[in-house]
């Protein structure tokens, strides 16, 4: 039975606690240090049974490595700096009522609960202190990163195109192209593209060898991914409305992408519980990478000196 959590970052117990004092500081992130022990007992807690069944989210073979572990144990570090700066901590009630929407979700009562945790080898006592965690990054999320999260209409129909083909079901797209046989020219005109993307179409005609599309500025057309070569059909889902692909080499040429338009039958019908639902899944899709950009800034504001180095 997995008992399931909320796998926002890593949910564990605060660092420095048990440190001993003959302890060498390995770093300093502006008032708090990181001691050896400090990573020797993070890395045996993210190795844990119970860590990678209650929280998981961190790859068993990614920290195995030292280094890697003292890295997320910096980032650990600064986000629970700015958890307390920002007051977001979790009260006892949060955590509570946290704990009964898992045991309802999963059909089962606080003891069984207690017996599964006490054959992972922890206790309720620590679980808490995970969920805590937890609902104190989510609290970091809503307040730092959602709100910089905006999907349009546009996005969301593109987002729902890319999940769609990605299920085998049929997308097509109005593509248009520049074929060129020589690499160096094909770069050139990407190159002018980027400058001046309206002018698709001119330079499709004055410079496309494919003599077939040229004089229309290079439309193929409607097409689904069937139709298309090995090597395009991995590139254009990846383009957005309205951009053009770098040089892509096929064995006729290389070729200059445009996305003119997309189109599935049913987008325009979805009830609006799936749209807000496939606008939740492509906002969350987002998050860990405005998380990893927020945490880099923060890691360049912080003062960090690792011991040794010069400060």
């Amino acid at each position: 039975m997995r008992i399931f959590g909320i796998p926002l970052f890593i949910a564990l117990a605060g660092i420095g606690a048990f440190a001993k004092v003959i302890d060498k500081t390995v770093v300093a992130i502006n008032s708090d240090i990181i001691l050896e022990s400090d990573i020797d007992r993070f890395q045996k807690k993210l190795q844990s049974k119970a860590f990678q069944e209650l929280f998981g989210g961190v790859d068993p073979k990614a920290i195995k490595s030292r280094d890697t572990v003292l890295q997320l144990l910096v980032e650990e570090t600064i986000v629970d700096q700015q958890v307390r700066r920002l007051e977001l901590q979790a009260n006892d009630q949060e955590v509570e009522g946290q704990i009964r929407a898992i045991l309802k979700r999963n059909g089962i009562t606080q003891t069984q609960l207690g017996e599964r945790l006490k054959q992972l080898g922890t206790n309720m006592e620590e679980y808490k202190t995970g969920i805590r965690r937890q609902i104190e990054r989510r609290n970091l999320i809503d307040r730092e990163i959602k709100p910089s999260l905006e999907v349009t209409e546009e996005q969301l129909r593109h987002f729902y195109l890319q999940e769609t083909a990605s299920n085998g079901k049929d997308v097509q797209y109005h593509l248009a192209h520049i074929l060129c046989s020589d690499a160096k020219k094909a770069q050139t005109l990407f190159e002018t593209l980027q400058k001046a993307p309206d002018s698709f179409e001119a330079v499709a005609r004055e410079y496309s060898e494919d003599s077939s599309t040229a004089t229309s500025g290079g439309d193929l057309g409607f097409l689904s991914l069937s139709a298309l070569s090995s090597e395009l059909k991995k590139a254009v889902p990846k383009l957005a409305v309205g951009t053009v692909s770098r040089p892509i080499k096929t064995s006729g040429g290389y070729h200059l992408l445009k996305v003119l338009d997309t189109r599935a039958s049913d987008f325009a019908t979805l009830p609006k519980e799936k749209k807000e639902a496939l606008r939740g899944q492509m906002i969350n899709s987002e998050v860990e990478k405005k998380m990893m950009l927020w945490l880099e800034r923060k890691k360049a504001e912080a003062h960090i000196v690792r011991m040794g180095e010069k400060q």
